[in-house]
């Protein structure tokens, strides 16, 4: 404590609003896991990786760096990503699952009166 350069009550503050805000991460990212998937709550996780850096660069006056840059646009790379292939496989789905169920059906319906005309 008597290291940091701010003083010792800025350290504590510091280190007591971490784990609040630790605590509140934990607790949300259960919370995603359990209500929708761990896939959605690692994306989210991703999705909050950008906001780190520039938190630091505006309210600790941390110089940005490349890595900071390429890490960034990483992370919202694979967030843009996956929202595309969720929507793609979402638009799949309901196009292509359509036209199966109807044919399925009138499949087993003509199948159906086949069977009910062959006892008969």
């Amino acid at each position: 404590m008597d290291g940091y350069g701010p003083g010792t009550v800025s350290y504590l503050m510091t280190l007591i609003w971490i784990a609040v805000f630790w605590q509140m991460y934990s607790i949300g990212a259960l919370g995603l896991i359990f209500e929708v998937s761990a896939l959605f709550c690692n994306s989210i996780s991703v999705v909050g990786l950008p906001i780190v850096p520039i938190a630091a660069v505006f309210f600790f006056h941390d110089k940005m760096s490349g890595v900071k840059g390429i890490s960034m646009a990483l992370a919202v790379w694979g967030f843009v990503s996956y929202v595309y292939q969720y929507y793609v496989d979402d638009r799949n789905s309901k196009g292509v699952g359509k036209s199966v169920d109807d044919e399925t059906t009138s499949v087993r319906s003509s199948e159906c009166k086949k069977d009910i005309s062959s006892t008969l």
